[in-house]
């Protein structure tokens, strides 16, 4: 009994011997083989976390390009690659491959629809390709860049360095990169259509303010140069008029006084149309500005300018005038301000304009959006004629402690010729 006990022991023992043998010889092999097959192997699972990190501070098609086709590839040893982004009917190549595939090619769509990489030299894929596009024969991987069900375009990798092949952690690793490509590419999109809106916008915005600047100078010269004179005209016909009367007669001089009063408003209506001054010098224009607003308010309304030789385009010095005017018409009528300044301050590299008031302030949130949705487009208007001429608008503010308006121009954009008349 003890004897084939022992027996059966050993038997055991080297049975388990054997089978781990067998075990390290097979992942040996198998080892040896995914190395000649697949190439060294790669720990797939830093390498989606770097490009992921990556892939989040791509600004362009241009680097989703760099990263994809150049510095991607250079980690799984591919000896070629290629990006292919939508336009129109159409993915183009992106980088320096000068090639297109339609979007209905029966490759692209058998791609897009598995939704995942897909090995080219073998299966349906490649009996798709040899179908008439011998020119993609050195594909050998083609990775569908999707969001959702939408192809964003088509990522096309070549032969790995050592005729090493694509292993399916290879193409898992490809599809998950190129599903954050896609949603970078979507975010691109969705990124280029707002700026493509607001450049529209802009555009209307700028011909609208064009349009209507153009029809107050029309006005205004139409005033001043019919209207005005005649007015003018009556004024001093019923001055001299009073000065020939007799004792007796009824007297002009109400009348003198209130067509006087007329000429002054009316110089004033020409005078906000389009400021005459403003077509020689904005900082007499200002002047002008300021004082006349300062008779009108309650507030105190300083200026104080520190320029040489400035010389700026008429669509700047316009933008910046109506500007000073909508933010002194606003503090005037909604600061409740005890002194509101202006200050225009020229430094080497910009040109700088605040108006100040220590009013009541704005509570909560100063963007122009809540002040549009309001009917108040005051603030949106300076943003957008500030942006016209390549300036930026802040608004600061504080609850009792009053609003700042700042306008910001570099000199390399407003500086120009003097000014002409119009």
């Amino acid at each position: 009994m003890t004897g084939n006990a022992n027996m059966l022991l050993n038997g055991l023992v080297l049975g388990w011997i054997t089978l781990a043998l067998g075990l390290v010889l097979f992942l040996g092999v198998r080892r040896w083989w995914r190395l000649r097959r697949y190439g060294d192997p790669i720990n797939h699972g830093l390498l989606l976390i770097e490009y992921g990190r990556r892939l989040t501070e791509v600004q362009d098609r241009q680097g989703l390009g760099k990263l994809l086709i150049e510095e991607f590839p250079g980690e799984l040893c591919i000896q070629r690659a290629a990006l292919l982004l939508p336009d129109e009917h159409q993915l183009i190549s992106v980088g320096e491959d000068d090639f297109f595939l339609p979007t209905s090619h029966a490759a692209v769509r058998w791609v897009a629809s598995s939704g995942e990489a897909q090995k080219a030299n073998q299966g349906q894929l490649f009996k798709l390709i040899q179908q008439g596009r011998t020119d993609l024969s050195w594909t050998q991987a083609w990775v569908p860049l999707m969001r959702g069900t939408r192809l964003r375009g088509m990522w096309m990798l070549g032969q790995r360095s050592e005729s090493a092949q694509y292993s399916p952690e290879n193409l898992r690793c490809l599809t998950s990169v190129a599903r954050e490509a896609a949603a970078v590419l979507e975010a691109m999109t969705f990124a280029e259509q707002e700026r493509q809106s607001a450049r529209e916008m802009r555009a209307l915005y700028r011909q609208v303010v064009t349009a209507r600047e153009g029809e107050r100078g029309s006005l205004a010269r139409e005033l001043h140069d019919g209207v005005l004179q005649d007015l003018c005209a009556v004024a001093r016909d019923l001055k001299a008029m009073d000065t020939q009367s007799e004792s007796g007669e009824p007297s002009y001089v109400p009348l003198v006084s209130r067509s006087s009063e007329s000429v002054t408003a009316l110089r004033a209506i020409c005078n906000d149309l389009r400021p005459p001054l403003l077509r020689q010098d904005l900082i007499a224009a200002l002047k002008g500005l300021v004082q006349e607003l300062d008779s009108r308010s309650s507030a105190p309304v300083q200026l104080d300018t520190q320029v040489e030789n400035l010389q700026l385009d008429d669509e700047v010095a316009l933008a910046i005038f109506r500007i000073t005017q909508e933010a002194l018409n606003n503090a005037i009528q909604h600061a409740d301000a005890s002194e509101i300044a202006v200050r225009l301050t020229q430094y080497p590299d910009r040109l700088r304009l605040t108006v100040t008031d220590d009013g009541k302030g704005i509570s909560g949130s100063v963007d122009s959006a809540r002040f549009v949705d309001r009917g108040h487009f005051g603030l949106a208007g300076m943003r957008e004629r500030s942006a016209m001429v390549g300036g930026k608008l802040d608004l600061q503010t504080a609850v009792e402690y009053g609003t700042v308006v700042i306008l910001e121009l570099p000199l390399r954009n407003v500086v120009g010729n003097p000014y002409c008349s119009d």
